[in-house]
C-alpha cells in the first residue's frame, strides 16, 4: 500500500469510521499497512494491537500487493451493496465475522 493509498484510507475511515467492516477479513492487512505507513491511533483510534490470527492463513503466499488488491475489490464491492455489514465470506466460501475490538 502506497502512502497515498492509506492516507486516503484513512481520511474514509475517519469519516465513516464503520466502514472498516468493507474490507471484510482483508481488514487486518489493510490496519497493519496503514501502520507501516506511519499512521497511528492518533490519526485513527483503529490502529491498536488488536488483530484476528485466523485469517494468516489465507494471506500465507500472497505478496504485499496482492493482498492490496484483495482489500480494494473486498471493499469495493461492500461499499455499495452492503455497508458496514460485519458479516461476509473468506475465499473458500465460509461465512466470516469482522469485529475490531480497537474500532468498536
Amino acid at each position: 500500500m502506497t502512502r497515498i493509498q492509506a492516507h486516503n484510507v484513512v481520511a474514509l475511515l475517519q469519516k465513516e469510521p464503520m466502514a472498516y467492516r468493507n474490507f471484510g477479513l482483508w481488514w487486518w492487512h489493510v490496519k497493519r499497512e496503514l501502520k507501516r505507513n506511519g499512521f497511528d491511533r492518533d490519526q485513527l483510534y483503529h490502529l491498536g494491537e488488536f488483530t484476528d490470527p485466523s485469517v494468516e492463513s489465507y494471506y500465507e503466499g500472497m505478496a504485499t500487493v496482492e493482498l492490496d488488491n484483495a482489500a480494494y475489490r473486498y471493499q469495493y464491492a461492500h461499499a455499495f451493496h452492503k455497508y458496514g455489514v460485519n458479516m461476509g465470506h473468506t475465499p473458500d466460501g465460509e461465512p466470516y465475522l469482522i469485529h475490531d475490538q480497537d474500532a468498536e
